[in-house]
């Protein structure tokens, strides 16, 4: 299964403000590296725990045979906006044969038939939309850990440091570790 991100978050849980402030930066001329790291934290937090901070659009793509549901990550999905099915070498078409469970992680059902006139179901597309769209109700440990995986980001911008590998912060993981959703 291959999944690329279609639309980036168009507004994030935090601004350059409150990252400057979070770093104790006082000055403007590493602005635009400040924010970029601010939004690397975010995505590493998000694959980290496989949920969308923000909103945006998602695309996976399935290249084969389904047995089972189709997991749609990162996150809760709150909308399908299109299941493309492809049959053979025929052109792709619109389903509607399939349904969202809202699940943890939220996965796609498929009820078309694995065959017909065309050929076998060769892939499925599914565009789906993941995240908040009010990041002003984004929990604030999460926040908090994204400011600090942004300070480490700032601190140390080599992954080896004096030859010694630089660690995540202990601060972050921890905050993270009490965000992620436990599945029995």
């Amino acid at each position: 299964m291959i999944t690329e991100l279609i639309t980036p978050p168009t507004v994030e849980p935090f601004s350059l403000t409150d990252l400057k402030t979070a770093l104790r930066i006082d000055h403007s001329h590493e602005d635009d590296l400040v924010m970029r790291l601010g939004v690397t934290a975010r995505t590493f937090i998000e694959r980290r725990l496989s949920h969308a901070v923000a909103e945006q659009t998602w695309k996976s793509i399935v290249n084969r045979q389904l047995d089972a549901p189709i997991p749609l990550r990162p996150g809760r999905v709150t909308s399908v906006d299109e299941v493309q099915l492809t049959y053979g070498e025929a052109e792709p078409f619109l389903s509607a044969d399939w349904k969202l469970v809202a699940d943890v992680p939220s996965h796609l059902v498929l009820s078309a038939p694995l065959s017909n006139a065309d050929g076998c179901l060769e892939s499925v597309e599914v565009t789906f939309r993941t995240g908040r769209s009010d990041v002003t109700k984004t929990p604030s440990d999460l926040v908090e850990a994204i400011f600090a995986l942004t300070a480490h980001y700032y601190e140390n911008r080599e992954a080896v440091l004096e030859g010694r590998y630089v660690s995540l912060p202990l601060r972050v993981e921890s905050l993270v570790s009490g965000l992620r959703e436990v599945r029995l």
